[in-house]
């Protein structure tokens, strides 16, 4: 097939041709690899003989949004009906959840086990009159027994080693559960992995998946791997980017993962030039690679971003003056480019909360995504929830669940499992407001209706969002609200390998960015208690100020958006 088939470059090009299933790809945001996975996924699918076996072919992503994106371009390359056919994507706990639902009953887990689509465990450590500390060290007790053991036998028995009243805790939640025969999110690829030391189910599986594509092998826990691996043995090519490796405190371990999936692939191939940002957003994320291990990006094509787009650092007084500036700002790109998309993005949720008022206040329509944004199905059968729910008091948590479980069952839509994600949300949401059925008004005005194939990923606008919720997506415009030492890096970052982490973070963040990028900071704020405290800038800042071009202070940012050639600029 020619190279420019598809208007790939010689990497993607490789990447399709490589014959051998195993192969690593490594590529950092914007360089092409969601296409280079679709395209990999065409040449894997031309090549396979099938006759008639029914096998397919594995893509595995960790979020709904990176399913959404993968789903997309495997449309482009080998349309709708070969991927219907051929092609299963799931994000890690939904395959999890497949395989106990079809097997459990092997050891012991019949249809009267609950899948939890909430975070039980956390539910149960807030409502149980625990100390703070306490429940913190319980929950990752639960965590790494989880992590590691395969049994329920063996989680009691590392549970059992742990003393004080952490351990306690512990065992008296993973008690609970099994006595009300509950399979925690914790628990569910533990309990697949059980399942499939089983040889007649790994068996099972084998023979029905031929190959394995896995996205992002930088977030992969070391259980994840070996599901993976148990589904699919050598015959995967993994993508991904360790500079972006921002999830170790849910267990992924990047440099144990890149040494295993090293080990088995026969290629690796690196793309580093970017399709999605203009160079000085490629500077500012190359300034940081002393601390996240990025290798040097450069723009594929540097000429279509006219003056190379741009960069900015600006300090407010308060996040008061903060939030007026950047909804000033947003407002004013968006009346030259309608149909453009801005990322405001915080380190952690709560450091939103003035920006969102304020948009608010003012009129200013944005995009959280914190609210739940549903098919028109689902979101109807959640609005008529929300509506039964305001007539209804519950005594406790389970009443409330098993209630929104048991309603939207009895709706016949099309779509099982993102209604069965929309009762957790819901969950959740009616949790956060201790379960008054009066805010039942207030969820419901949350529910946000899909337009047509729109996700929340592809919606024009401004959103606000984390940057861990942002990895994997893309915006015209960024802006990073919070650059003070304590919010970025956090404040609980305190060894050097932390320090990283949160500059990948950071990364991560900067480099959704397409066009322009500002990043602001606050001098002081006053607490709840009416006490003020002086900010310092990130000590990130170090870094960023050597970006060639670097406009420091809201005056050149607003002098520089004032001179820009918007027309141009829209078009890009």
């Amino acid at each position: 097939m020619p190279s420019n088939s598809y208007g790939v470059t010689d990497e993607q090009q490789e990447i399709f041709d490589y014959e051998p299933f195993g192969m690593v790809i490594t590529a950092p945001a914007g360089c092409g690899k969601t296409e280079a996975l679709a395209y990999r996924a065409k040449g894997l699918l031309e090549r396979y003989d099938f006759s008639g076996n029914g096998r397919r072919l594995l893509i595995t992503s960790f979020t709904n949004q990176a399913k959404d994106n993968i789903n997309e371009r495997l449309k482009k390359y080998i349309g709708v009906q070969t991927l219907r056919d051929h092609v299963t994507v799931c994000n890690f706990h939904g395959l999890a959840s497949r395989i106990i639902k079809a097997h459990g009953q092997l050891i012991g887990i019949g249809g009267d086990w609950t899948l939890a689509n909430v975070d039980w465990v956390g539910r149960e450590l807030r409502t149980g009159g625990y100390t703070r500390d306490d429940s913190k060290q319980a929950g990752q007790a639960l965590r790494d027994a989880k992590l590691t053991c395969l049994t329920d036998d063996d989680v009691m028995k590392q549970l059992e080693s742990i003393g004080g009243q952490a351990g306690e805790i512990a065992r008296t939640i993973e008690k609970k559960r099994i006595n009300e025969k509950m399979i925690s999110y914790d628990d569910q690829i533990r309990v697949a992995l059980w399942l499939l030391s089983d040889h007649r189910v790994a068996g099972l599986y084998r023979n029905h998946f031929f190959a394995a594509l896995v996205d992002e092998f930088q977030d992969l826990t070391p259980q994840q791997l070996k599901f993976v691996q148990t589904l699919c043995g050598k015959n995967i090519t993994f993508a991904g980017d360790t500079a972006q490796s921002i999830y170790s405190f849910a267990g992924a371990d990047v440099a144990y993962v890149q040494q295993e999936i090293t080990k088995d692939s026969g290629r690796q191939i690196k793309l580093l030039r970017s399709f999605r940002s203009a160079p000085r957003i490629l500077n500012a994320v190359n300034s940081l690679s002393p601390l996240t291990g990025s290798e040097h990006l450069s723009a594929a094509f540097p000429n279509r971003w006219g003056s190379g787009g741009v960069v900015g650092l600006s300090s407010f007084d308060d996040e008061g003056s903060e939030a007026a500036w950047v909804a000033g700002m947003s407002k004013s790109i968006l009346r030259h480019c309608p149909h453009q998309r801005i990322g405001i993005i915080t380190r952690l949720d709560n450091r939103a909360i003035t920006l969102k008022r304020t948009l608010t206040q003012n009129n200013i329509e944005y995009t959280d995504w914190k609210s739940g944004i549903f098919r028109p199905e689902v979101a109807g059968v959640l609005s008529d929830i929300c509506s039964d729910i305001q007539a209804r008091t519950f005594e406790n948590n389970l009443e409330a669940l098993q209630y929104i479980q048991q309603k939207a069952a009895t709706y016949h839509v099309g779509q099982i499992e993102e209604l069965e994600e929309g009762c957790g949300w819901l969950f959740d949401q009616l949790f956060q407001r201790g379960f008054d059925s009066s805010k039942a008004c207030e969820i419901k005005e949350k529910i946000t209706v899909r337009r047509g194939n729109e996700t929340i990923a592809t919606r024009d606008g401004i959103h606000c969002l984390t940057g861990h919720a942002g990895k994997g997506q893309q915006f015209d415009w960024v802006f990073v609200l919070g650059m003070e030492d304590g919010t970025i890096p956090d404040f609980r970052a305190k060894s050097f390998e932390e320090k990283c982490e949160e500059a990948r973070v950071l990364s991560v963040m900067i480099s959704r960015a397409r066009i322009g990028v500002f990043g602001t900071y606050t001098k002081g704020k006053v607490d709840r208690w009416g006490n003020h405290h002086v900010n310092t800038p990130s000590e990130f800042f170090e870094y960023l100020k050597k970006v060639p071009g670097l406009l420091c202070g809201k005056d050149d940012i607003v002098t520089w958006c004032r001179k820009a050639d918007w027309p141009a600029i829209a078009l890009m």
